[in-house]
């Protein structure tokens, strides 16, 4: 499907080495409307990397002389990414990519299709809403300024804080994703995905990672990446039969002592409405500094 794009600009899919300025278009985005950026070229390596992904299929860019201003990627699951710089909104490039991107989804069987975008963004809202979209979560990154206190709450006898050894790879992925299938719409990552994008993820230093251990079975993780001098929890889960017992708050503090003793003096992590967690991270001190939402769209015939 040919996009129908303003004159002078054009079309390819993404490849690998469009990684460093696909992070530049995005970084840019959130900026615009947050106020800062959160993505960083490991995060977007690691998304294309995963089995399955076929960026000559799944992606495309637009260009303006050469230089990537737009692009939209359909996954692996659900998602939808439509991504425009913002010196290039208002021109009609993120209607004809997501018509490209909604396309190729229902092209594929898929039920529904998800897209996020800032709080911010009210005409994307607008554009997202009229294309029959409706919103499903808020999401938001929180932040542990440096001064902040690290809260701990005292943990059951046989409950145990540790740092990740590779042995505990399988047990930490079935936790996070056991927990993370909980929510609607959640799907659950392969291990050799997840593996991909956490273990191998380029940068990564798994001694920096947190488990939580009950009678020597690992029961709660922190998976950890560093980023822009701040220590980033990607995921945090606690095994059902184990929440409760302060175990996330734990987890928690110790990843970000030892980001801070390396370095890393605020702490960072996402969460969604879906999670319900929100209230829990306001009260150990951590503030909003980003907010987004994600719509959803029923895909039928066009």
């Amino acid at each position: 499907m040919s996009l129908r794009l303003p004159a002078g600009l054009t079309e390819r899919p993404l490849t690998m080495a469009d990684a460093p300025e696909v992070t530049g278009v995005l970084a840019a985005s959130e900026r615009h409307f947050v106020g800062e950026a959160f993505i960083d070229e490991s995060d977007v390596i690691g998304m294309w990397s995963t089995e399955g992904r076929d960026l000559a299929t799944d992606t495309l860019a637009v260009l303006d002389d050469g230089r990537i201003v737009a692009g939209a990627e359909v996954n692996t699951r659900r998602h939808l990414l439509v991504e425009v710089l913002p010196s290039h909104l208002g021109r009609g490039i993120g209607t004809a990519l997501a018509d490209w991107a909604e396309g190729l989804a229902r092209g594929r069987g898929w039920e529904v299709a998800e897209q996020q975008i800032a709080s911010a963004d009210t005409a994307g809202a607008e554009i997202l809403a009229a294309r029959g979209y409706e919103r499903v979560s808020g999401e938001w990154v929180l932040r542990l300024d440096e001064d902040a206190p690290l809260r701990r709450h005292a943990l059951p006898a046989d409950v145990v804080i540790r740092p990740f050894e590779p042995a505990d790879a399988r047990a930490v992925h079935t936790v996070v994703v056991d927990a993370f299938a909980e929510w609607e719409g959640q799907f659950r990552l392969a291990y050799e995905d997840w593996h991909t994008r956490h273990v191998e993820r380029d940068g990564a230093d798994t001694s920096h990672w947190r488990v939580a251990t009950a009678a020597g079975e690992v029961v709660g993780a922190a998976v950890v990446h560093d980023s822009d001098g701040a220590t980033w929890v990607h995921q945090l889960a606690v095994r059902a039969d184990h929440r409760g017992q302060g175990i996330a708050q734990g987890l928690l503090a110790e990843a970000y002592d030892a980001g801070r003793r390396r370095g890393c003096l605020t702490g960072e992590l996402a969460t969604s409405s879906r999670s319900g967690a929100l209230p829990l991270y306001e009260r150990l001190g951590m503030r909003v500094v980003g907010e987004f939402e994600s719509w959803q769209l029923r895909l039928g015939q066009p």
